[in-house]
């Protein structure tokens, strides 16, 4: 289309030589445009390997575009930096080289990761908030809102794409950003084999994979079991998972197809530990956890298509999916912690694009519903199945028992249009009608609390973008954003099910400046952003137990400076460095008599720098990289201070070829200098439970035998 070159950036590649200017190719993000790296940016260039200029096309934002042309802030992580030498145990492991990504909560699988993006979804106390998570175009965000990311199979993700900022006029209902992972198709057959990785703290991973191509199409079949004593008690983790991903090309198109079938029967839950607590003997787990044996069991199946084929002068675009998840935990505390759902979510989205002279553009349709079938069992001291405690009389301990359901129906436009040789405007529209109901089957004392909210909302962006010259690019871009409580934070404080009458959904508007591109052998990315939220959704605890619960701050503010830079002084070397520099904080906030203006929002640091040195020579590699994060506080009145930490970590490994057979080995450090860092921070928790500590120095082994088509 339009003449544009669109082709993905292969897996270990990089960008060397400048290229023309509508076709610059940014590999990596970096840093540049500040004296030091002008500097290195004019000095002679090393000897280096040329390569042909690959264009790098992104699909996040759904009309997919060579980065060169997108007004926008996003990274790719190709599959040697997602997958090589990895534990795959939570997707910061690929992603804490990006600025503008804080991750936490690796250990906890119960949990689940805690992944934000410019300060979005650091609220979230299990699963991903203000995120829209794609695996292979499928969704794993329902549509009110909630992410779980147990069924993604981190170790075989063929790139990752992560673009930061609002993104409501692309998909809806999220305010940070979305994280799109492409899996293993088999267009790049490994063969059939299988492999093991061993690693501290009863770490084991046994893998099995078949890759091939077959006529027109290709496959990869990949199955892992999962075992993980964990570093701390009560945290043990089990789970298997199995993933296909075929493609098959007709006359008239193209079709992907995907199964996922996750069986999680055991992830314990440790809970939270006070500072003394964890200065006493951090690898405890909270009495409460132990004495309840908290912990969680899932099992989810995922089925889902696209179909693309040409339609007159455009293309069309055709998906479907249903996933289907069965759920149960036991929290770490008295009262209705007995939480279980049975969840049936499933859509369809339709697209058209075509162009329209200088313009590109794509008119789509996204429908989805959920439906929960919800319910809360309680436990008293005694341990009893009762609601009440045990100097009352015993009664029932059924606390909540209904039938939520979410459906969303989105119509959105994109477009990019050229504006002569240098300048891309790229626009957005979309409007969201998003429709909650419960229906309360307890009816405690006889009040029916059944109940429906409905949001309509309307979310706009719109991008430009100049190629100053050849090779660089300057951006701006502003947009809207919108996010609903989901169901669980609907909870109704009150004690009662049904919905909490008092909480409405979050709105931001944002804006960026950026500018990037290649100077010899470095490339770069900078980006400065400001974003304003009304009514953001914040979390708190009630004083008789250890439930979360939400709500409306009035306002809050974020504005940052994210630096990106990948130095490349010769084809077997690669420095990768990553700083992000924010300031988050309540603009507008009142909880009861005490004004939080000016506070920090809990839970993020004010900068965080990433280091990376990587060496990569034909069948080996060497990779050390080096994470700080800032200081960072653990409550809405920032009295609780958590210091800053650094992480170190190392693998290295090769390859041996012999005839068909290939074997792959690796050997891993993480947490070298053996640094008492905190995984996770439970924000604005009762009883000063703030902390889950995380492992001290350990090594993981990994090895692979693949028999090659």
């Amino acid at each position: 289309m339009r003449g544009r070159t669109r082709r993905l950036l292969l897996p270990g590649t990089r960008c060397r030589a400048p290229l023309p200017r509508r076709n610059a190719a940014v590999c990596h993000s970096a840093l540049a445009g500040l004296p030091l790296f002008s500097a290195l940016a004019a000095a002679p260039v090393l000897a280096q390997e040329v390569l042909e200029p690959i264009t790098v096309t992104v699909t996040a934002p759904r009309l997919a575009m060579p980065l060169s042309d997108l007004p926008a802030a996003v990274d790719v992580v190709d599959a040697d930096d997602a997958t090589q030498g990895r534990q795959g145990l939570q997707m910061d492991e690929a992603l804490n080289r990006i600025p503008g990504v804080f991750a936490q909560n690796r250990y906890n699988f119960a949990q689940d990761v805690r992944l934000s993006i410019r300060g979005f979804g650091a609220r979230a106390p299990f699963g991903i908030r203000g995120l829209r998570i794609l695996q292979d175009g499928i969704p794993e965000t329902t549509p009110d809102g909630q992410s779980q990311v147990d069924a993604i199979d981190l170790l075989n993700a063929r790139s990752i794409e992560v673009l930061r900022g609002p993104n409501a006029a692309l998909y809806g209902n999220a305010t940070g950003g979305v994280v799109a992972i492409s899996t293993r198709d088999g267009s790049d057959p490994r063969g059939h084999g299988g492999g093991a990785l061993l690693g501290s703290n009863g770490f084991q991973r046994l893998e099995a994979t078949s890759e091939a191509r077959v006529d027109s199409g290709s496959y990869s079949l990949t199955f892992h079991d999962l075992r993980f004593d964990g570093y701390r008690d009560q945290s043990r983790a089990e789970k298997q998972l199995l993933r296909l991903h075929a493609v098959q090309a007709f006359d008239s198109g193209d079709l992907n197809l995907h199964l996922r079938y996750l069986d999680a029967p055991l992830t314990e839950d440790p809970g939270a530990l006070t500072r003394a607590e964890m200065d006493t003997d951090r690898r405890a787990a909270a009495p409460l956890a132990l004495r309840l044996d908290s912990r969680q069991s899932a099992e989810q199946l995922t089925l889902g298509a696209q179909w693309r084929q040409p339609l007159g002068q455009g293309q069309l675009r055709l998906g479907a999916f249903r996933t289907h998840r069965d759920y149960a935990q036991q929290l770490p505390f008295f009262g209705s912690s007995q939480v279980a759902y049975e969840r049936d979510f499933h859509g369809v989205n339709l697209g058209y694009e075509r162009d329209l002279g200088p313009t590109r553009a794509l008119f789509g349709l996204d429908l989805e519903q959920q439906r929960d079938d919800r319910t809360r069992n309680c436990i008293n001291a005694a341990l009893e199945a009762s609601c009440n405690p045990p100097s009352e009389p015993v009664a029932g301990p059924l606390a909540l028992d209904q039938r939520e359901r979410a459906r969303t129906r989105g119509i959105f436009v994109q477009t990019d249009t050229l504006l002569g040789d240098d300048w891309n405007l790229a626009l957005g529209l979309r409007h969201d009608r998003i429709r909650f109901d419960i229906d309360d089957r307890l009816r405690a004392g006889g009040e029916d609390l059944s109940g429906r909210r409905v949001f309509d909302e309307t979310s706009a962006s719109g991008g430009l973008i100049w190629h100053w010259r050849p090779g660089q690019q300057a951006f701006v871009n502003a947009a809207t954003a919108f996010e609903t409580p989901t169901f669980t934070e609907f909870a109704n404080p009150a004690g009662t099910g049904g919905f909490n009458p008092d909480l409405e959904s979050q709105r931001a508007r944002s804006m960026e400046l950026g500018v990037r591109g290649e100077a010899g052998i470095v490339s770069y990315d900078v980006t400065a952003y400001a974003a304003r939220v009304r009514d953001e959704l914040v979390p708190f605890q009630l004083e008789e137990d250890g439930r979360n619960f939400y709500r409306n701050a009035g306002r809050t503010a974020r504005e940052g400076l994210e630096i990106g830079l990948d130095l490349r002084p010769n084809p077997q070397w690669n420095l990768r460095a990553a700083v992000s520099l924010n300031d988050f904080r309540y603009r507008e906030f009142v909880v009861g008599d005490e004004r939080l203006d000016g506070n920090r929002l809990p839970g993020l640091p004010r900068e965080q720098l990433f280091l990376e040195a990587a060496w990569r020579d034909g069948r080996q590699f060497a990779v050390a990289d080096l994470l700080f994060s800032g200081d960072r506080f653990a409550d809405d009145s920032n009295t609780v201070r958590v210091g800053s930490q650094t992480l170190l970590n190392a693998r290295i490994g090769r390859h041996w070829d012999q005839g068909r057979l290939r074997a792959e080995g690796f050997l891993a450090v993480n947490n070298l200098l053996d640094t008492d860092a905190i995984d996770n921070l439970r924000i604005n928790a009762n009883f000063g439970r703030y902390f889950e500590p995380a492992p001290g120095r350990n090594f993981l082994v990994g090895l692979r035998i693949y028999h090659r088509p």
